[in-house]
């Protein structure tokens, strides 16, 4: 219904121009429904992509996690490693030294 209302009004324009006096009037009743309908589909677009949106949220924030903890799992078994090799005490000597360096 809504094409046959725009073929028309194309259809008038075409074969009168705007000039006429209602011209205007389907001029102006088309940019309202053309303006409408692109703003519904804006809205479905945006809505459509507020999901999409929040899950690449979501992996970025639990790609960030995994990769903190992944480094701190590192750091404490290399700590354990060493302080099986060495020993606890000269290993917590060794730590102290270098952080008082920094």
């Amino acid at each position: 219904m809504l094409a046959k209302s725009v073929t028309e009004a194309a259809r008038f324009i075409a074969e009168r121009g705007v000039i006429e006096e209602g011209g205007p009037a389907l001029v102006r009743f088309i940019t309202q429904v053309a303006s409408r309908f692109g703003v519904v589909v804006t809205q479905k677009v945006a809505a459509q992509a507020v999901p999409v949106v929040g899950a690449l949220g979501g992996a970025a924030v639990n790609y960030a996690f995994i990769e903190h903890f992944q480094e701190v799992a590192q750091g404490h078994f290399t700590v354990r490693r060493l302080e099986r090799l060495y020993d606890k005490g000269v290993v917590r000597m060794e730590y102290e030294r270098l952080a008082q360096g920094h």
